[in-house]
């Protein structure tokens, strides 16, 4: 796995052939095919390990500003231990229906859902003249603004502190719920 890991950074994921990867590993294409169907079955579960770091901290439930923005730490430091893997991922998905489910289930469903849970319930903690947002639409909405923010951070290059991310950030999702950052 990690000869393929070395070859999908350098070559990207589509253009990394089994060939590739078992020359890479000094593996014949019968032992690759002993542990992976396909070249998207390692991919997947190279991908496992970061899904469920990205599972883990979504199912925390914030109480406030300041375990939001706990979370939203722990979510940019995953992003970037998987930087590689979350642009492989966005890469798939871009050409493989597989991976665009996996990436709709991962980030657009398991993530969106155990957000909108925690926004149900700060919100149900708020004084009723308090404007709120659609759960789902604000779990949505945080979930691309997170993820994209990290892309541009830790795949594009572009460059802000990692405090400065989290307190920008922070500050956009404790508002879109309700709450003071």
């Amino acid at each position: 796995m990690i000869a393929a890991k070395h070859l999908f950074d350098r070559r990207g994921y589509r253009d990394t052939t089994i060939n590739d990867i078992t020359r890479r590993a000094g593996v014949a294409h019968g032992t690759f095919y002993l542990y992976f169907h396909d070249k998207s079955q390692l991919l997947e579960q190279l991908l496992a390990q970061a899904f469920s770091e990205f599972e883990r901290i979504a199912s925390r439930e914030p109480t406030g500003a300041a375990e939001i923005s706990e979370l939203i730490r722990e979510s940019l430091e995953s992003y970037q231990r998987n930087r590689l893997l979350m642009r492989l991922l966005r890469e798939a998905s871009a050409s493989d229906a597989h991976f665009r489910k996996r990436y709709d289930h991962h980030f657009l469903g398991l993530l969106v859902d155990h957000l909108r849970l925690s926004i149900e319930h700060i919100q149900a903690g708020l004084p009723d003249e308090m404007g709120r947002a659609d759960p789902r639409a604000a779990a949505r909405a945080i979930v691309g603004m997170v993820e994209s923010f990290a892309y541009g951070m830790f795949v594009s290059g572009e460059e802000y502190s990692i405090d400065l991310a989290v307190e920008t950030l922070t500050r956009f999702c404790a508002g879109a719920i309700g709450i003071a950052a």
